[in-house]
């Protein structure tokens, strides 16, 4: 339900605006604290950080968990790349546009992208992470939370004029199947154990 919300309010925003107005207005909001902290909030995204989260989990919490969120991150980036490259090889970043715009607000010393805007992958690692995570956690406070930290990943891409809205929305939409495919149809006894692979 609350993903659901999220990606209507989104969509609803694309169609009573163009995707070049609605950047500007999302660069409009800009805050030395925003500055800040957003390329660190958009690291959450990352493989990387997917990546590091799995193991952990793997080694020392849930391995069945954590080997679901590595198939899970490897699955959905292989997929938002492959979008990337092969669909929509000409899909520019909302830097390509607006870096000559007379009100185009850049963060210092941060390092902008032209190239490969849709779908976000970022954002795709985000909501994947987070379904996979939602679904093996109780209470539903925890849910939202996850929802939430996804949420503002994909905030965070269009805060730095990574991507625009709807590169987020697709992003958003190709990991939250991602995740539910897996943790609805992974067999149960395939990774089936749950006790971590270091006992501390």
């Amino acid at each position: 339900i609350g993903y659901l919300l999220f990606f209507l309010i989104g969509s609803f925003m694309l169609f009573t605006s163009d995707k070049i107005t609605l950047q500007l207005n999302t660069n409009a909001l800009h805050t030395i604290f925003l500055d800040a902290t957003m390329p660190y909030i958009t690291w959450m995204g990352d493989g990387l950080f997917a990546i590091l989260v799995a193991v952990v989990i793997l080694l020392f919490f849930h391995r069945r968990l954590g080997s679901l969120l590595l198939i899970g991150y490897a699955g959905s980036a292989l997929l938002a790349q492959g979008a990337k490259r092969l669909l929509f090889p000409e899909a520019m970043r909302p830097y390509f546009f607006l870096k000559y715009h007379p009100s185009f607000h850049k963060i210092p010393h941060f390092l902008y992208y032209e190239f490969h805007s849709f779908p976000s992958g970022h954002t795709t690692t985000a909501f994947a992470m987070a379904t996979v995570l939602a679904w093996h956690c109780s209470p539903s406070w925890k849910q939202w939370a996850l929802l939430m930290l996804a949420c503002l990943v994909g905030f965070s891409r269009t805060y730095l004029s990574q991507h625009f809205l709807v590169d987020v929305l697709a992003g958003s939409m190709l990991g939250v199947c991602c995740g539910l495919m897996l943790v609805v149809f992974w067999p149960q006894h395939w990774l089936s154990k749950q006790t971590p692979l270091v006992r501390l």
